[in-house]
C-alpha cells in the first residue's frame, strides 16, 4: 500500500492545473490508502473530512486535509484528548471548526481553532523544571493558550505569562481563553519570536501548525498574511528575562537561538522546545542542543512523547 500511495501522491504532483478533479481524486486515494495502514477510514464532504475507526470519527476542516495521515495514525490520542459528541450513532471529536471543547482529562473547556493541544505533553515540559510562583515564563507559540492557563497557575498573582502567537484566529481565541479562565497574569502578545524583528510573510492555518513561510517544509493549509516578528532579545528586554520559556515556532527555532546567542550566554533561562520539525532535512534537535550547549546550556532531547522534545538548563552563569 506505501508503494500505491508514494505512485498515486506522485502522479498528483505532475497533473497540472486543469486536471483539478483528476487531481483531487488521486490526492483523496493516496491519503485514503495512507491511512487504511492504520486501520481508519477516510469519508469526505463538501466542508470536512471525517477519520474514523469502529464507530468513533475524527473530523477535520477540508483545508486541513494533509493532517488526516497523523490523525489517523495517531487516532486514540487525538480522539482521547476531548469529549466527543453523539451524531447519527457514532462518537465525534469535532475539530473542523472553531468551538467550545472539554477536556476529558481535566474537565476544562477551552475554546480551540482545530486540533487539542496535548495535556499529556504539557507535563512533559517539565522534565527539568517546574515554573514557580512569582516566575516570569514565555509560551512562544502559544496557540490557543491551553499551556499558558497551566503555567498561569504555577507562576500565581505575583508572576506573569506572556504568551506569543501571531497567527491571527489562533490569537483571538487565546485572548477568549484568558478571559474565559480569569487569567489576570496572562498577557497575550500578538507576535511571533523570529531571528530578526520587524514583519515577516506567515501561513495562518488556524492550526497547531501555522508556520513563518521562511520556516515552512509542506504546503500550508492556510492563508498567507503579513505578522510582527521580534527577537527573543527584544521580548526579553520587553517583557523581562523569563525563569521558563516554551518554544513551539514550527522550524524557525533553530535561527531564532542562532540570533540569540550571545543575549543566552550571559543570561540563565530554563527552555523546553519542540524540536519535532524539520530543518535543512532533518529534525532541529540536533542544531538546537549545539546551539544552546555552545550557550552555556546542558541539552537533551527525547522522541519518547511521541514527538522529539528538546530540554535545556543553564549552566550556572552572571548576568551582564
Amino acid at each position: 500500500m506505501a508503494f500505491a500511495s508514494a505512485h498515486l501522491a506522485r502522479l498528483t504532483s505532475l497533473l497540472g492545473p486543469r486536471d483539478s478533479a483528476l487531481r483531487t481524486a488521486c490526492r483523496h486515494l493516496a491519503m485514503r490508502i495512507s491511512c487504511a495502514r492504520y486501520g481508519a477510514r477516510l469519508s469526505f464532504s463538501k466542508n470536512y473530512i471525517d477519520i474514523s475507526k469502529g464507530d468513533r470519527t475524527i473530523r477535520l476542516a477540508k483545508r486541513l486535509f494533509p493532517y488526516a495521515h497523523d490523525m489517523s495514525k495517531s487516532f486514540e490520542f487525538y480522539f482521547g484528548q476531548i469529549v466527543p459528541k453523539v451524531a447519527d450513532g457514532r462518537l465525534i471529536v469535532d475539530y473542523s471548526r472553531p468551538q467550545l471543547h472539554r477536556y476529558v482529562r481535566t474537565g476544562l473547556e477551552f475554546e480551540l481553532s482545530s486540533l487539542a493541544e496535548e495535556v499529556a505533553a504539557i507535563e512533559s515540559y517539565f522534565r527539568w523544571y517546574r515554573p514557580q510562583p512569582g516566575d516570569v515564563v514565555f509560551d512562544v507559540g502559544a496557540y490557543c493558550g491551553v499551556s499558558s492557563y497551566y503555567f498561569s497557575q504555577m507562576v500565581g498573582p505575583n508572576g506573569k505569562v506572556y504568551s506569543f502567537e501571531p497567527d491571527p484566529l489562533n490569537f483571538s481565541l487565546l485572548q477568549r481563553n484568558i478571559a474565559r479562565h480569569h487569567l489576570t497574569n496572562v498577557v497575550a502578545v500578538e507576535a511571533a519570536i523570529s531571528h530578526e524583528a520587524g514583519f515577516a510573510e506567515f501561513y495562518g492555518e488556524g492550526a497547531l501548525g501555522s508556520t513563518l513561510a521562511d520556516h515552512s517544509t509542506r504546503a500550508s493549509c492556510g492563508g498567507l498574511a503579513r505578522v510582527r516578528t521580534m527577537t527573543f532579545e527584544q521580548a526579553c528586554v520587553a517583557y523581562g528575562v523569563p525563569a521558563f520559556a516554551k518554544i513551539d515556532i514550527e522550524g524557525a527555532e533553530v535561527a531564532m537561538l542562532e540570533a540569540a546567542s550571545e543575549y543566552l550566554k550571559r543570561h540563565a533561562i530554563h527552555f523546553v522546545l519542540d524540536t519535532n520539525h524539520l530543518v535543512a532535512g532533518s529534525l532541529s534537535n540536533r542544531p538546537v542542543e549545539i546551539l544552546l550547549t555552545a550557550c552555556g546550556y546542558r541539552a537533551e532531547s527525547s522522541d519518547e512523547f511521541g514527538f522529539m522534545t528538546t530540554w535545556a538548563n543553564p549552566v550556572q552563569k552572571q548576568e551582564l
